[in-house]
């Protein structure tokens, strides 16, 4: 007798372990979904994007003059300021770690004569965003949807959360890109040539050889 509650102990440990086992395999691999969730798998197509919801609103490239929230990984905004820095007359970004992109105004001025203004991001500059006369027409927003609550009045420029509102690949494999309130759908090239892009686990990788 006691060696069959014996097993039955056992085995209903097992099953218990089974199940916290189990358990937290789904856990995991909630995080892995929520990770995912957060991130922008186009972030490395983003200048071939922009092109393109420019020149559905007519706007030059010459005449962009993009305003860029920092937010997140300071290595997605910095991403993004490379991708569409060449060719620009004006770009400003909005950072609480102003050091972070020194070495990139630093080479954006010595090779292509930019110079990049960079502004503290606080309630000031964020609520002067959508005035006009400013020189911006687009403001790309690199915060994640938990950092900050405040709403950004963007008035008619052309707002583009990149993290914020999920950017979603269509039926026909066009890309519906959030701006505002609203979404555009954009076809981009099967072939477009995109830059080496490493996400923050390939980047410790590489740093840490």
């Amino acid at each position: 007798m006691e060696k069959k509650i014996k097993q039955f102990l056992q085995h209903v440990k097992r099953q218990m372990d089974q199940m916290f086992a189990y358990r937290k395999q789904c856990a995991k691999a909630e995080e892995v979904v929520l990770e995912e969730e957060k991130g922008n798998c186009y972030l490395p197509q983003l200048r071939e994007i922009i092109e393109i919801i420019l020149e559905k609103r007519k706007i030059p490239y010459e005449q962009f003059a993009p305003v860029l929230i920092d937010g997140g990984d300071v290595q997605d905004t910095l991403l993004g300021a490379e991708l569409l820095g060449r060719d620009l007359n004006r770009l400003t970004i909005l950072t609480d770690r102003p050091a972070y992109f020194t070495e990139y105004t630093d080479s954006m001025y010595e090779e292509n004569g930019l110079i990049v203004e960079l502004s503290l991001k606080d309630a000031q500059k964020i609520a002067e965003l959508s005035a006009e006369g400013t020189g911006s027409n687009v403001i790309l927003d690199f915060e994640t949807t938990g950092e900050r609550k405040g709403e950004i009045k963007f008035g008619k420029k052309l707002y583009i959360p990149v993290f914020k509102k999920r950017w979603e690949r269509t039926a026909n494999l066009d890309i519906a890109v959030p701006i505002g309130y609203n979404t555009m759908i954009v076809r981009v090239s099967e072939t477009v040539k995109e830059r080496p892009y490493l996400d923050k686990f390939e980047r410790a990788f590489y740093e840490n050889e």
